[in-house]
Order: structure tokens, then C-alpha cells, then sequence
């Protein structure tokens, strides 16, 4: 029995003398390098948040990615990382973030849509395209869930931000629906911000309402039986309402995208109006 014990000892201590002596020595290098790296990413992000709150999001940007130089496939920092570079119109750097954000989480439909802004910026309608298909197909799906916030689920989106844009030096937001739903069903919102940035001033939408399809189904029964409904293009102001143009069959976001530019560049005129009716102020009672 002590000659087995004695052999096995001699094994073990073969064993570890066999070991390179560096080993553990490396191990707490590397564990220590981690640390490091960890921290100082965190400080990065925290300075970046900072900076974004404070819209300065060209700064925000490089600490992002000096977070990404040591943690390069931290979600976070590739989230805000190309939210940042998508404000300051370095679509090129959201892309490589965004790409590598879905390889590893391919349902976050978030970033998903983010592409689909950077792809159309960056001129690339091919990869705009096959974006926006995944990001239907997820929503198809029942994919795209968000257990820990559940009101943020793509099955809870009726749209979503397809593009931002600048036209004719104002802010625009364009939203696409994923379904045609209700009396007054929308497919694209043209959002135009006012001078802040913050806030809606007006918009232009295209939407086909149940109203004007059955009045015109009833005027046009040869094109009502091809099928599909009518869509109108409408803006939607302060001072009244505009329609500048119907259309059958529905049309692509590239066309519609490239009327409202027209309409925000004062090159195309509305074919109808109407004027909203304004308050009535009250004389001043004579003393």
C-alpha cells in the first residue's frame, strides 16, 4: 500500500515538475490584462454616455472607440458607438460596428434598423435592402423579443426609423410601418424636426385611408379590380393640410422618398390644399 502511494506522489510531482514554471506566473498576467482592459472600456463608456447627453457626439465617438480598441466586441460599445458615428454622419464606422453587433446578436432588430439608415446614407441599396428583409422576417417570425423590457419588442414596433436624412437644411426622419393597419392605415411618416432638433414641425405621410379607397373604387372600378388599394401623399402643417399626389399601385420608398425631397426643396407643389380654421380671439372688453 505505501509502494502505491509512494508511486502515485511520484507521478503528481513528475507532473508538475513536467509543467512550464511560468504558468500560474501568466495566468494572473492575463487575468490582470483583462482587468485592465475591462476598466479602462468601462471609463471609455462612461465618458462617452457624458458626452452624448451633452450632443457632443463627435467626441462621444472616439471614446467609444477607444473602449472598442481593448473590448472590440462589447455590445454596448458597439451600440452607442454607431449610434454616435450615425449622427455625425460616419456612416462608413457604424456599418463596422452595426456588422459586427448582428453577427453575434442577430436578432437585435435595433441594430438591424440602424444598417438599414447607414446602407441607404452610404448609397448601398442592395445591402439596404437585404437588411430590411431580415429585419421583416424577424418580426414575421416572433423574433426580436425583449424579455427585460417588453414594450421595446419588435412585435410591439408598428414602425420603425428607416432613414435619417437632411434636406434643404432641415432634419428628417422617415418611418416605415410594417403593416397597413386601421380607417387611416400609414406606410411611410416623413418626420421634419424644427430648428431644435427635438421636436416635430411638421410632417408628410403616405398613408391609404378607407374613406378615399372607397370613393375611389367606386369612380374607378376597371383599376379597383386590378387589385391593391390607393395611396395618397399627404402634408400635415401648422397651418392646414396638402395632398401632392395619388398613386396605384403603391409606390417604392424610393420614389416617395424622392417626391418629398421635391417637396421639401420647394420643387413640387401640392395638387390639393386646405386651410385649417383659426382660433378666434376674443375682443378686449372696453373698460
Amino acid at each position: 500500500m505505501m509502494k502505491k502511494a509512494s508511486l502515485m506522489f511520484a507521478l503528481v510531482f513528475a507532473v508538475l515538475l513536467w509543467l512550464p514554471p511560468s504558468t500560474v506566473a501568466q495566468t494572473v498576467v492575463v487575468d490582470e490584462s483583462r482587468r485592465r482592459d475591462s476598466a479602462a472600456a468601462e471609463k471609455s463608456f462612461r465618458e462617452g454616455n457624458e458626452l452624448m447627453a451633452e450632443r457632443k457626439y463627435g467626441e462621444a465617438l472616439t471614446k467609444y472607440k477607444e473602449g472598442l480598441a481593448v473590448m472590440p466586441d462589447d455590445p454596448a460599445l458597439l451600440y452607442n458607438g454607431s449610434t454616435a458615428a450615425l449622427l455625425v454622419h460616419d456612416f462608413a464606422s457604424a456599418v463596422v460596428m452595426l456588422r459586427k453587433l448582428t453577427l453575434a446578436r442577430p436578432e437585435d432588430w435595433q441594430a438591424r434598423a440602424k444598417l438599414i439608415q447607414s446602407y441607404q446614407a452610404l448609397g448601398d441599396l442592395k445591402a439596404r435592402d437585404a437588411e430590411r428583409d431580415v429585419l421583416f422576417d424577424l418580426r414575421r417570425r416572433g423574433k426580436g423579443e425583449d424579455a427585460a423590457n417588453p414594450e421595446m419588442s419588435l412585435s410591439r414596433q408598428p414602425f420603425y426609423c428607416r432613414e435619417r436624412l437632411r434636406v434643404n437644411g432641415r432634419e428628417v426622419m422617415a418611418f416605415e410601418h410594417f403593416e397597413l393597419k386601421g380607417a387611416r392605415a400609414l406606410r411611410y411618416v416623413f418626420v421634419v424636426l424644427d430648428d431644435t432638433g427635438r421636436a416635430e414641425d411638421f410632417r408628410i405621410s403616405l398613408g391609404s385611408y378607407d374613406l378615399t379607397n372607397s370613393m375611389w373604387a367606386s369612380r374607378n372600378q376597371e383599376k379597383a379590380a386590378q387589385g391593391g388599394r390607393l395611396f395618397h401623399l399627404d402634408g400635415y402643417y401648422k397651418w392646414g393640410h396638402a395632398t401632392y399626389g395619388m398613386y396605384h399601385p403603391e409606390p417604392s420608398y424610393d420614389e416617395v422618398r424622392k417626391t418629398v425631397v421635391a417637396i421639401l426643396e420647394g420643387k413640387q407643389n401640392p395638387i390639393s390644399s386646405s386651410t385649417r380654421p383659426q382660433p378666434q380671439t376674443a375682443e378686449p372688453k372696453k373698460p
